[in-house]
């Protein structure tokens, strides 16, 4: 009986991504303070516009929550649809950081802003993706995928946030190191999910695609950024709008 109690818990824990949401924002807290929440007033202008609307990003599904347990159907309803808003603010912003971070290191750009570059903009795309389809599972009443696909967005943030958690606790040295061990740590969380949702529920297929992106860049990300063809695409890239 007690093993089904137990059972029971964690499958209704499972059921709250929300917590997912909490867990990652944390998380995300933790490795931005020193280098940005602690500075915030510093920020350049799209630093701060893309840091802020990030954070209101991950923070949207708790109030979400909130709102669904207190029955406000409605305002849920209404607070998803302008969160549309708030998700263009968060790819835009991003794309322009990207941009700024690859001026800001020329001349002397290194093989680990390539790899940044890489990663931010497919990450970017896979956000987009994820939140695009999660709106579609809404629209078609799959309420388990649309929780699910939110909840992996939340998870793409946590791969910057952990390059700088791991050389905050000493982990690595630089961003080249802790780019890979954060790597790593998001793929045992994803694992994790993974084994979780298969021991209590019906796996789904948004973690199993996330884990899988996070394989392909760290088997890609070194030959890629080695590639003369990219590195003039990021220079391009860079230069647009300028």
């Amino acid at each position: 009986m007690a093993t089904k109690t137990g059972a029971a818990q964690s499958m209704q824990t499972l059921r709250q991504p929300w917590l997912w949401f909490a867990a990652a924002l944390l998380l995300t807290g933790i490795g931005f303070w020193p280098s940005f929440l602690s500075h915030i007033s510093a920020a350049p202008p799209h630093i701060l516009v893309h840091g802020l609307s990030a954070t209101l990003w991950m923070a949207l599904p708790v109030v979400q929550a909130v709102l669904i347990r207190r029955r406000q159907r409605g305002v849920h309803r209404q607070l998803g649809y302008a969160s549309l808003a708030l998700a263009a603010v968060v790819a835009i912003s991003g794309l322009r950081v990207v941009q700024t971070m690859v001026l800001t290191s020329n001349p002397g750009i290194t093989l680990t802003t390539y790899k940044f570059v890489l990663l931010d903009l497919t990450g970017i795309a896979l956000f987009v993706a994820f939140v695009g389809l999660a709106i579609r599972a809404a629209r078609r009443r799959d309420i388990p995928l649309h929780l699910r696909l939110m909840a992996s967005s939340a998870i793409i943030p946590l791969e910057a946030a952990n390059e700088r958690t791991a050389i905050l606790l000493g982990l690595a040295p630089d961003f080249s190191a802790a780019l890979y061990v954060s790597l790593v740590s998001i793929e045992l969380i994803c694992v994790g999910l993974i084994l979780a949702e298969w021991r209590f529920s019906r796996l789904r297929w948004p973690v199993p695609a996330l884990l899988g992106y996070y394989l392909v860049m760290h088997a890609i990300a070194t030959p890629v950024a080695m590639n003369p063809g990219f590195q003039a695409f990021a220079q391009a890239y860079a230069r647009i709008g300028g």
